[in-house]
């Protein structure tokens, strides 16, 4: 039943009907998985647009599936959804510009990428985040920073996150602890306080 209402906008070139359609095919729902025919409606829906299916495409780019494995075509769909706000793309940009994955390894850009991703929300960002300051990596050493992102973490249940933060805290010791709580004050002021006024 959803394969005909999602055809039919498809049909009509509605992106999210393009997008949609191309879900059922990429995961085999209600209809025979065909990644090809998945990947041509997402780019479908990605020339109209729709930021999921640019994203969507940057994962299949980035895995080869159903198309040859490609890096720069990948980094091009997260960029696009990344510009419009997608955070799992940013995030994911961070993590292949960290580890250098086709690229060259590049930490100043990965640490902007987590920051935006981080600063709006997105969970494994924090981690992320936090570990680059806990490092010295794209950015300045700094272990207050650190235990706050990694706080953040910690508090929306990444366990990860919580581990790392053991370690900070040990690095940190009883005296610059209320610093790192201050800091952490601070940064759920400035992005997470949900009376903040709109910019």
């Amino acid at each position: 039943a959803a394969k005909k209402v999602f055809e039919k906008s498809a049909e009509e070139e509605d992106p999210m009907g393009l997008h949609l359609l191309a879900s059922l095919y990429y995961e085999g729902k209600g209809v025979e998985k065909d990644l090809k025919k998945a990947v041509n409606l997402f780019e479908a829906a990605a020339e109209k647009g729709f930021v999921a299916s640019n994203a969507n495409l940057g994962l299949i780019y980035q895995n080869g599936e159903g198309v040859e494995k490609d890096l720069p075509k990948a980094i091009e769909f997260y960029k696009t959804a990344a510009e419009k706000g997608h955070l799992q793309s940013l995030f994911n940009l961070g993590q292949i510009y960290r580890k250098g994955e086709g690229v060259t390894k590049n930490l100043e850009k990965a640490a902007d990428y987590y920051s935006e991703a981080a600063v709006n929300g997105y969970l494994p960002a924090f981690n992320e985040f936090g570990l680059l300051f806990a490092q010295g990596q794209g950015v300045k050493r700094n272990y207050v920073e650190a235990y706050a992102w990694l706080a953040l973490g910690a508090e929306n249940k990444d366990e990860q996150a919580a581990k790392n933060l053991e370690t900070v805290i040990k690095i940190l010791g009883k005296d610059m602890l209320p610093k790192a709580n201050d800091r952490l004050g601070e940064i759920k002021d400035e992005y997470f306080n949900q009376l903040k006024k709109p910019k």
